[in-house]
């Protein structure tokens, strides 16, 4: 359904400066870079291509179908350009063949970079990396739906941060599988109960299952969504697939 790529500040010194490691940028994305001026935004962006490009060396390395032909030498890496829409999503460049026909999301927090990409052709995803920690009481109040509230509200302490985690975490990956991001309202997802996993999800997911609000609905018909997380010691990461 996905492959994934979770990345670590740690694994390049130089990714702890929010500098590049060499040879990973290609010229635009190097242009991009240099009017990053605060560093903990050039860090995150560092680390977001970190481990994108990993992921894609990965998939090619395997020959598979959706980047065949891709590593042909060593400044692959400078060939690839991961970019941004206008919406903000991001998409895969390559010097002189365009847009490749992929879907790409990136996440990060943290020291850490998360990279997901759809092995399906044409599915649509959407990922998102969460720390679980306190958060403002407003964030629950302002941009939960009414059972996701009650839900937080049956908890308490660190099980509450989780859950917290979980539902947000859920909201941001299918509004990046839409394309929509946090321009929309998050209320108009509703994070139910855990349902069965699709077959053939390792063990360590596991499915939500989610309503969307029509006018979301409507726009995803008759696609199917599935929405799937995994707990990581002090975060968590969800995947939304729209297929």
């Amino acid at each position: 359904m996905f492959r994934y790529v979770l990345a670590h500040a740690g694994e390049h010194p130089a990714l702890a400066l929010a500098q590049a490691p060499p040879g990973l940028l290609s010229p635009r994305e190097e242009a991009i870079l240099a009017g990053l001026t605060f560093l903990p935004r050039r860090r995150k962006w560092l680390l977001g291509r970190w481990a994108a490009k990993r992921l894609l060396g990965e998939l090619a390395a395997e020959d598979h179908g959706l980047v065949a032909g891709l590593v042909r030498n060593e400044d692959w890496h400078r060939q690839l350009s991961i970019l941004n829409d206008e919406a903000g999503v991001p998409y895969v460049d390559r010097e002189g063949q365009g847009r490749l026909l992929l879907s790409l999301s990136i996440s990060h927090r943290g020291d850490w970079g998360l990279a997901a990409i759809a092995i399906e052709p044409g599915a649509c995803i959407g990922a998102d990396l969460e720390t679980v920690e306190p958060r403002d009481p407003a964030l629950v109040r302002q941009f939960f739906s009414e059972s996701e509230a009650a839900r937080v509200g049956r908890t308490g302490g660190r099980d509450a941060e989780r859950t917290i985690a979980r539902v947000w975490s859920a909201k941001e990956a299918v509004l990046k599988a839409l394309g929509l991001g946090l321009r929309h309202d998050t209320r108009d997802i509703v994070v139910g109960d855990e349902v069965d996993a699709p077959a053939g999800v390792a063990e360590a997911w596991q499915a939500r299952g989610i309503r969307l609000a029509p006018v979301l609905a409507v726009r995803i018909a008759p696609r199917s969504l599935t929405v799937l997380w995994r707990d990581l010691d002090a975060h968590v990461m969800t995947v939304a697939l729209l297929g």
